[in-house]
């Protein structure tokens, strides 16, 4: 809890994300009464994770994507041709939704280059940015047939996928609606019209891309993969000569958040050798504490400690369920909605600090508007779900 306190203060001081990181690794490995190996055996394990270098080119590789996007036009000429069809607001919450239909590592970084010259155009702050970007690629949490996440939670918890889905469907409504309230705070009072003139084959041109990425995808294809066939796809549309592919592929790939990346799995790795997590568990199991403030306290916890809403599935259902005797798709939801309030908020949340790193802007101007925003969904989701669990035990 130090180590992760101590991670949190740093980054709401702006002190770099890598250094940070290292700061709190540093802290966690020595106070674990493991070995000093342990930092060797971890930075072993997560470098020859596969999946780690499956989230590192594909995080290269997408910034390099928005890079091409940008320097080429194309995205530009897609920005013009949607706001065509959606005035200005609406725009800047259906981008990020639509990436975030993908369900991918890294990937606010897909719509954070997309809103930005829109974003610009409005004069928003980096901040203001940075909140829609990421609170609007996740509001599909609670109802996305194609969200790995929620997949993992409907078979932990032992419902089928479509019962979990229709308990929890009008929390999209509800995270829909508090990121529209929260970002009329910044958007009020700025113009919100749009060009005449709708120009469908010029946004679905612009979105090709992308599009392919994420169909690729979701057919099974490597996201790596996916996206080395979507920048050809982009090159192909503006006719890139190759001198200028060679330029984009020197500056084009942000080389810092990448590390950044692996900086934060070396992290993940070293809570989990540690054996951090289960002490903490442990500690809060027989502390005596009545048992629905462990079903607060243990999946926001976890949640925002893993920063990965798999992971923390993983610990967290097996735990709870026992506990919690016989479990309804409803108080699972609960749960459910700990441990995605805790990764939203995560100083360790890959969108947000992703997004954080693309736009440069202060986590703790952030947090003004995410922390509430999360408070307010977790709430609001905890009021529904334990109503429909005492309604429907009646």
């Amino acid at each position: 809890m130090v180590a992760f306190g101590l991670l949190i203060a740093l980054r709401l001081k702006n002190i770099d994300f890598t250094l940070s990181l290292i700061v709190s690794s540093l802290i966690l490995g020595f106070t674990s009464e493991k070995p000093p190996a342990i930092f060797i055996d971890v930075a072993v394990t997560t470098l020859t994770d596969p999946v780690t270098w499956d989230i590192f080119s594909s995080v290269a590789l997408i910034t390099l994507l928005g890079y091409i996007l940008k320097e080429t036009g194309l995205m530009t000429e897609t920005i013009e041709a949607l706001r065509g069809l959606l005035s200005s607001r609406v725009l800047l919450s259906v981008i990020p939704a639509l990436f975030g239909i993908l369900t991918m590592p890294g990937g606010a970084l897909m719509s954070a280059p997309f809103n930005e010259p829109e974003a610009n155009r409005l004069k928003l702050k980096a901040e203001h940015k940075t909140f829609i970007n990421v609170w609007f690629r996740h509001v599909w949490f609670w109802a996305s047939p194609i969200s790995p996440t929620l997949i993992l939670a409907a078979a932990l918890a032992g419902f089928s996928q479509r019962e979990f889905i229709y308990a929890e469907a009008p929390m999209l409504f509800v995270s829909v609606i508090i990121g529209l309230i929260a970002s009329q705070s910044f958007l009020k009072g700025r113009e919100n019209g749009n060009q005449k003139g709708k120009n469908y084959s010029s946004a679905l041109t612009g979105l090709a891309p992308i599009i392919l990425v994420v169909i690729l995808s979701l057919i099974g294809l490597p996201v790596w993969l996916a996206l080395t066939l979507g920048l050809f796809v982009a090159l192909a549309l503006k006719r890139v000569d190759l001198k200028r592919i060679l330029v984009f592929l020197r500056k084009g790939v942000r080389w810092d958040i990448a590390i950044t990346v692996l900086t934060m799995l070396y992290f993940r790795y070293l809570i989990l050798f540690s054996g951090s997590v289960n002490s903490l568990l442990s500690s809060l199991l027989n502390s005596g504490i009545p048992l629905f403030l462990i079903l607060i306290a243990v999946p926001v916890s976890v949640g925002m400690i893993s920063a990965n809403p798999s992971m923390g599935l993983a610990i967290v259902f097996p735990l709870l369920i026992p506990l919690s005797g016989s479990l309804s798709v409803y108080l699972s939801g609960f749960i459910y909605a700990g441990i995605v309030a805790g990764y939203l908020a995560s100083p360790m949340h890959l969108c947000l600090v992703l997004t954080n790193g693309y736009y440069q802007s202060d986590l703790g101007k952030v947090y003004r508007y995410l922390i509430p925003s999360t408070i307010a969904l977790y709430l609001l989701t905890g009021i529904y779900n334990l109503s429909m669990n005492k309604f429907c035990s009646m």
